[in-house]
């Protein structure tokens, strides 16, 4: 089972309505992340920027289902389900006849019949467009293909595109589990093979998600369900070292008060350890983590968004908010050209969408694989800037307010110009 944390403004207003089941709509209000050294953490609290609420977490076939209905109601779209795409033939780059062309008629009947014929009839313009074969044995003739189908995807190998990137060497392991108390907060400690993250899914159940070496996470899934339970509870709460200390915080506080500027109400929380699990609620499952960035998104009347175009570590929760992110450009950019007259799947149209998603992609991606590193190594001086840069962001009230505002999609760092709204996938 796969949860997605929403932290929206706009597609909370879109999709809340259409959750129905209120038991998997849950408000996340506080997210603790701490070092497994015990020297460092922060707490992040919805009250610390004015706020009832940081986002919302959502089971990913609601998400799925919400979004389903919102195309159906539209009656904008067929909708062809179970089917598998067998093949994609995608033809030289050639502009497409508009169809103010196609609607008018020949002036006067010296014209040539075949050349408006063929231009009137389908096998013209078939030729001009992608041909899709399905796994039915049906064809489908299309201006645009979008490959949204994965790390893995088909469409970026049929449409030739290249990729670079590297394997982490960790596994994810992903369940479901049963704690003592309901709460809606979400757990993050770092240990020193990769951060086990425990995170409210509603009422009493959370999601794990447990990134370390591939033999750890074969360990973990070949455990009994009461070994596995005490594994979890003991790297969350009492291997590898002591829990954070709130002291340090609040020395700082009390004599640099200057220098941590305007406070927020989480700088004098104590840590707060997570609930205990009691019960394992479905299978274990594992897969690999790796970054891996396609060299091109767009190619004549094909485009990649998500995790077709672009893979990270799931440690900061990025993956499904650089998709969103891809998806809301493509929208707006084909929009434009539509208004414009102009053919969707044509390259040079695509490419602005390309150019503009490559500028946030590429130096968030940098960013999470500095992360990934840093927050993966067992070395003393590093352990120890960790722990300053957790305790910092603790103490440092309006530091802590502007990270809370950029994961709720209200600011934006400087290095990203486009806006873009907050999901964090886990």
């Amino acid at each position: 089972m796969k949860n997605i944390q929403i932290h929206l403004k706009i597609q909370k207003n879109m999709i809340l309505p259409l959750w129905g089941e209120e038991w998997w709509v849950l408000q996340l209000v506080v997210v603790w992340v701490w070092d497994y050294t015990g020297w460092g953490y922060t707490r992040y609290n919805a009250r610390d920027v004015g706020k009832s609420v940081l986002g919302y977490v959502v089971e990913n076939k609601v998400l799925h289902n919400a979004l389903l209905s919102c195309l159906q109601d539209t009656g904008f779209a067929d909708i062809i389900s179970p089917v598998q795409v067998k093949s994609v033939l995608f033809k030289p780059n050639s502009p497409l006849v508009a169809k103010s062309m196609l609607s008018q008629e020949p002036k006067n009947n010296k014209a040539s019949p075949t050349s408006y014929q063929e231009l009137k009839g389908s096998s013209y313009i078939r030729q001009q467009l992608a041909k899709v074969e399905l796994n039915d044995g049906k064809y489908l003739y299309a201006r645009l293909v979008v490959g949204a189908d994965g790390g893995r995807s088909q469409v970026r190998s049929m449409a030739g595109f290249q990729t670079t990137g590297w394997d982490y060497k960790q596994h994810a392991l992903i369940c479901t589990v049963e704690v003592e108390t309901e709460n809606q907060i979400a757990w993050q400690r770092f240990l020193p093979n990769g951060p086990l993250a425990l995170l409210p899914m509603g009422k009493k159940f959370f999601n794990i998600v447990w990134s370390t070496t591939p033999e750890k996470a074969s360990e973990l899934k070949g455990m009994t369900e009461d070994d596995f339970i005490k594994s979890v509870n003991n790297a969350l709460v009492h291997d590898y070292g002591s829990h954070p200390q709130s002291q340090f915080s609040e020395i700082i506080n009390g004599r640099f008060k200057w220098l941590t500027g305007e406070l927020v109400p989480s700088i004098s929380e104590p840590f707060q350890t997570p609930p205990r699990i009691i019960g394992l609620s479905t299978a274990r499952m594992s897969f690999p983590l790796s970054l891996m960035h396609a060299s091109d998104y767009a190619s004549n009347r094909v485009v990649l968004v998500g995790d077709a175009a672009h893979t990270v570590h799931p440690l900061a929760g990025q993956g499904v908010n650089l998709g969103f992110g891809d998806a809301a450009a493509l929208a707006r950019i084909l929009n434009e050209g539509i208004v414009t007259g102009s053919d969707i799947g044509e390259i040079s149209l695509l490419k602005k969408y390309e150019r503009e998603r490559k500028l946030v992609n590429l130096p968030m991606m940098a960013v999470l694989d500095g992360f990934q590193r840093i927050f993966s190594a067992d070395f003393g001086p590093v352990n120890l800037l960790r722990a300053a840069a957790f305790n910092g962001v603790q103490i440092l009230g309006p530091l802590k307010k502007q990270i809370i505002s950029y994961a709720m999609g209200e600011q934006k760092l400087p290095m990203f110009p486009f806006n873009h709204n907050r999901v964090v996938d886990y």
